[in-house]
């Protein structure tokens, strides 16, 4: 299987659901250890330059609001969970 900047966008959501679920757990160490994933995965993304210069800005954004997951307010917290949903869909119907 190819691990392209698709693969690892697909990716993305679980590790985010997976940090906020144990942040909301009070489980602060296992929250930093799935964000320290889910930065790996955009650091992935971004290096292989495979999005446009206006989809590398985006998940510049994300990766910045992941730095700060611990103080997102309800929508920014939102928008981190489902930025990783279209690449899903999209991987789960092209593979």
């Amino acid at each position: 299987m190819v691990r392209d900047s698709l693969f690892y966008a697909a990716n993305f959501e679980p590790e985010v659901v997976r940090m906020f679920k144990a942040y909301d757990a009070s489980q602060k160490d296992v929250a930093e250890k799935f964000k320290e994933r889910a930065l790996a995965i955009t650091d992935e993304i971004l290096t292989k330059k495979e999005f446009s210069s206006a989809g590398r800005e985006e998940w510049f954004s994300v990766r910045n609001l992941l730095l700060g997951y611990d103080q997102l307010d309800a929508y920014a917290r939102q928008v981190l969970l489902t930025f990783g949903r279209p690449f899903s869909y999209k991987f789960a119907n092209t593979r």
